[in-house]
């Protein structure tokens, strides 16, 4: 990551499957200047998300599929007032909790306009 986010005109990143193997992934600050859509899919080990205030200050679109270790949205998510739509897509029932409204993440993505789940698990 600390090489991708350096990347200047890097606008679209999609890490999927084995594209990022490790348990905590770091979004620092000033990182990914331009990005505009982020898609996190099926990272099997990956347990936590760090976004540092001030990175992917360009962001529009997230979406998250199929990342069952995470549990819980980044704090930093709530720095990146550019973000319209967020996709939450095979992700167990307890982490959608959390992201929908009166859940422990609202805050941090209530600026979002677009917030949309599908396919939640039960585990």
């Amino acid at each position: 990551m600390p090489k991708l986010e350096k990347l200047p005109n890097l606008r679209a990143l999609e890490l999927h499957q084995k594209a990022f193997i490790g348990k905590k992934l770091v979004c620092s600050a000033q990182g990914f200047p331009k990005l505009e859509s982020l898609s996190l899919k099926d990272l099997s080990q990956l347990e936590e998300w760090k976004v540092d205030e001030g990175a992917m200050p360009c962001l529009q679109r997230l979406q998250i599929e199929s990342c069952r270790g995470l549990k819980k949205l980044p704090d930093g998510l709530k720095f990146i007032t550019t973000l319209q739509q967020l996709k939450i897509e095979k992700m167990p029932k307890a982490f959608k909790e959390r992201v929908e409204e009166g859940g422990e993440d609202f805050d941090k993505v209530r600026h979002v306009p677009s917030i949309t789940f599908k396919a939640v698990c039960d585990d």
